[in-house]
């Protein structure tokens, strides 16, 4: 059977009719690289794409961070769903029947993780009846209209309203054969004991979001894991977020993402707005590359997904104080990490959904085109600063500059804006230059405020000495012949891994004699000391000049050191054999010696005994 009880049959047969280029396109955005595909890992922060697809294999190895495997190893490292859930997801898309089994999550877990499922799809349902059927959803209907969103947007982005009525979702829902404590779980409705409700209604709970446009939030696997509402008419706060639930992290999760995902891939370009009807009106704008926060600040998880798709950022926040704060705090996230960030202002007043609707997208455009770096923004942010404020302002500001500057890994970067900060303050250069030292040195001793995101682990950097190196290589290439592999012995090896690889290797040898490369794949790819040594020798471009001589050649080269160590050993155990005066052993030895050295061409036997004690 394979993994989580269902049967290896079901698995490959999935695994035969999704083609993992796709799947990880859908995610990372890709381009040719020969006969493969390449692009930013989404695993580790990177400048340079290191993370390799090949449909040929299918499978995945970054030689950045060591990551590799195939369909189901990428999915499940992508999204932290088990085995068996991916199997069934992939199975659904492809027309395979996956029966239910154990595996992964507990029972009890992945059965309430699959009635939060469909409670939030019923609930999305819900609340899209009432903003369009119900008659207290005029009002809502009303306030869209207001804010410029037209019909066919709403139905895109499944925009309902949850009625004022206290329990109006909670009843509907309980109707529907849904348990009041998987409606706590999904964080639609709250006890009584947690609010002012009014006692009446059986169910003893009452609904969390009320008189509000509802918002699906929407994950990458297309399903309805929380809700944002804003109020319609007065009301306290304007926004309410589902909590953290077992399907959904804020921290992780930015709204329209999925929507999102594939013009930000075309275009290599994300744009991060703060708000839903941002998101909104810019998707109706014909702008479709954006994406909103979920009124969180960006974590290090937002911008490792935000990696996968595109390598361009482009910040939309309001123009107001708290607007330039919330971009001046991205500048720790994104710096060095790979991404092209810039900051684009409004106009005082204006936020993204307003300016669209007067000056549509090519007005946006044009900010966008002229809209500096996210360091030039922090950089002239704080130089503003100086030049309007006391001396003791202007040295915290030029500290501050600095600050940032430190934080680029390009000496060439950093070296261009300490000249035009000097420029701009009419201060010197080097007097700049030198207050670098200090700086950094109080950048040391300052505590750490934030704990830091780990680091993934390093690449398996391939091991042994050359000759193992390029067998092992050219045999998961497929290049080994029948008689190569009839020469191969997995002893002949100095490292363990090596040893192992070539012993399951030899259990799948084709009808010609060779190693069957897709079934050796599909054997080691989810081993714990194979798997991703298996997936660098599969994804790893070497050249040689003639392949059979070199196979010859370092074939030849591991019998020879098989025999040096074999002679060695002997050589060793004669040594012993004569300081404790075993004479039967002393004689065997030797003979065993000789027998050695006249295989060997072109040498000649020898006693060896006096010539062993020098």
């Amino acid at each position: 059977m394979g993994q989580g009880l269902i049967s290896d049959d079901v698995i490959n047969q999935i695994r035969d009719r999704v083609d993992i280029a796709e799947i990880v396109g859908q995610h990372v955005a890709l381009t040719r690289a020969g006969q493969n595909l390449k692009g930013l890992c989404p695993f580790h922060q990177e400048k340079s794409p290191s993370f390799t697809v090949s449909s040929s294999r299918q499978i995945f190895h970054c030689f950045g961070c060591g990551a590799g495997g195939n369909v189901y190893t990428f999915l499940m490292k992508l999204t932290g769903a088990a085995f068996p859930e991916i199997v069934r997801d992939l199975g659904r898309k492809v027309g395979v029947d996956v029966p239910e089994s154990s595996g992964g999550y507990s029972n009890e877990v992945r059965a309430q993780l699959g009635r939060l499922e469909r409670l939030n799809a019923a609930a999305g349902a819900w609340y899209r009846r009432m903003l369009v059927e119900g008659a207290a959803g005029a009002q809502a209907r009303v306030y869209l209209e207001s804010r410029g969103i037209q019909l066919n947007t709403s139905e895109q982005f499944k925009i309902g309203f949850a009625p004022p009525e206290w329990d109006g979702l909670t009843k509907a829902m309980l109707k529907e054969g849904f348990v009041a404590a998987d409606l706590v779980a999904a964080g639609l409705s709250l006890p009584r004991d947690q609010g002012s409700a009014p006692k009446t209604g059986a169910s003893g709970h009452y609904d969390r979001f009320r008189s509000r446009v509802m918002f699906p939030i929407v994950d990458l696997r297309k399903r309805i894991v929380a809700f944002g509402g804003r109020i319609v008419g007065e009301g306290t706060p304007k926004y309410l977020n589902s909590p953290e639930t077992p399907l959904f992290k804020k921290g992780h999760t930015l709204f329209a993402l999925e929507a999102a995902r594939d013009a930000a891939g075309q275009q290599q370009t994300l744009i991060i707005v703060e708000g839903y009807f941002d998101a909104v009106a810019l998707h109706q704008a014909g702008i479709r590359h954006v994406a909103a926060t979920l009124g969180t600040a960006l974590t290090p998880e937002h911008i490792a997904v935000i990696r996968r798709f595109a390598s361009n950022v482009v910040l939309l926040f309001d123009p107001d104080q708290a607007g330039v704060r919330a971009a001046l705090r991205t500048l720790d996230l994104f710096v060095n990490s790979g991404l092209s960030v810039k900051v684009v202002s409004l106009p005082e007043g204006e936020d993204p959904d307003t300016y669209v609707r007067k000056y549509g997208a090519e007005g946006f455009t044009a900010l966008h085109q002229t809209a500096p770096s996210l360091l030039d923004f922090a950089v002239e942010h704080s130089l503003r600063t100086a030049e309007a404020g006391t001396v003791e302002d202007r040295i915290r500001a030029v500290d501050a500059v600095l600050r940032i500057l430190q934080k680029s890994a390009h000496p060439i970067e950093r070296e261009e804006r300490i000249r035009l900060v000097a420029e701009r303050l009419g201060l010197s250069q080097q007097r700049l230059i030198d207050r670098y030292p200090t700086l950094a040195a109080q950048e040391q001793r300052r505590p750490e405020r934030e704990a830091k995101v780990p680091s993934p682990a390093g690449p398996s950097k391939l091991k042994g000495n050359p000759e193992e190196r390029d067998l092992v290589h050219l045999l998961v290439q497929g290049s080994l012949s029948a008689e190569d592999l009839g020469k191969l012995s997995p002893e002949a090896f100095s490292v363990p891994a090596y040893r192992r690889l070539i012993h399951c290797a030899m259990q799948h040898l084709g009808q010609d004699g060779r190693v069957s490369v897709r079934d050796l794949l599909d054997a080691l790819i989810h081993d714990e000391e194979c798997g991703t040594l298996i997936s660098e020798l599969s994804m790893l471009e070497q050249h040689y000049d003639d392949v059979p001589a070199h196979i010859a050649g370092c074939l030849e080269t591991l019998e020879r050191r098989g025999r040096e160590r074999t002679m060695g050993a002997l050589i060793q155990e004669l040594k012993a054999a004569e300081r404790e005066r075993r004479e039967d052993d002393v004689h065997r030895l030797n003979r065993l010696i000789n027998d050695m050295r006249i295989r060997k061409a072109g040498v000649a036997p020898v006693a060896l005994t006096s010539a062993v004690k020098e």
